[in-house]
């Protein structure tokens, strides 16, 4: 098990947020339209992932 030192994510947290900070206007707009292109891949293997499971649950032998 991983073990988590809360002071430790804190502290690593806060010098991202001041990083980002510091970051030109047009990388921060690139940022986030990488984490949207990266939101919908999940998405898009999210969805079909419960498609598969909505069809294989539909093929079972009814009990």
């Amino acid at each position: 098990m991983t073990n988590y030192d809360l002071s430790s994510i804190l502290e690593s947290k806060k010098a991202y947020r001041k990083k980002l900070s510091r970051m030109p206007i047009g990388k921060k707009l690139l940022l986030i339209e990488q984490m949207r292109e990266r939101d919908l891949t999940i998405a898009k293997s999210r969805s079909g992932l419960a498609e598969k499971l909505i069809r294989c649950s539909e093929t079972e032998p009814k009990k």
